[in-house]
């Protein structure tokens, strides 16, 4: 049985780099990590005109994962949501193509993800636009108001632990939301 994982966590949290390496640790079963920030640096002009090259790639990453999730296949979606509509849309992409939804929030110091994010912009051009004005730590207290309101959410990661210790913790998560269909 196909599963949609929802990795969500603060920007530059490590949750591509996560997904990447979920998806490598499950390679046989070709798993797929959809990351909707590269897909929405592939539209032109998604610097200038962000919410709606985000909104265009979200879309298309939704077709892509329905059909890699019709074939049976896993897919981890590694991306910031502070709100509950794009969380509830793959929920029901999940049901759609019989596939176990499993939401997971990957646990990140602030401090960390601003110097990473900040240090990502300085290396040039690259998939991700820059926070609005906001502060790392707004971004947090956002996300956590958020998550609060989630009820079958697994969270994964924590100060200290390396990628296989989350990925063991995804992997975990997974395997509790299977055995509960």
């Amino acid at each position: 049985m196909a599963v949609l994982v929802h990795l969500n966590g603060i920007p530059a949290s490590g949750k591509s780099t996560v997904a990447l390496a979920w998806v490598e640790r499950h390679a046989a079963s070709l798993p797929v990590a959809f990351d909707i920030d590269v897909l929405r640096a592939m539209i032109g002009g998604w610097r200038d005109a962000l919410r709606p090259a985000g909104i265009a790639a979200r879309e298309m990453a939704m077709a892509a994962m329905r059909a890699h999730l019709r074939s049976g296949r896993d897919v981890i979606v590694p991306q910031y949501a502070r709100s509950a509509a794009f969380v509830d849309e793959l929920a029901a992409l999940a049901v759609d193509t019989g596939a176990v939804f499993v939401e997971c929030a990957l646990h990140a110091d602030p401090a960390e993800a601003d110097r990473r994010f900040t240090a990502r912009a300085a290396s040039g051009p690259g998939v991700h636009g820059d926070l609005g004005g906001d502060l790392m730590v707004d971004l947090v207290v956002d996300l956590e108001a958020f998550l609060t309101t989630r009820r079958h959410l697994a969270r994964v990661g924590g100060p200290g632990q390396g990628t296989g210790t989350v990925l063991d913790q995804v992997d975990t998560a997974v395997a509790a939301a299977r055995q509960q269909r």
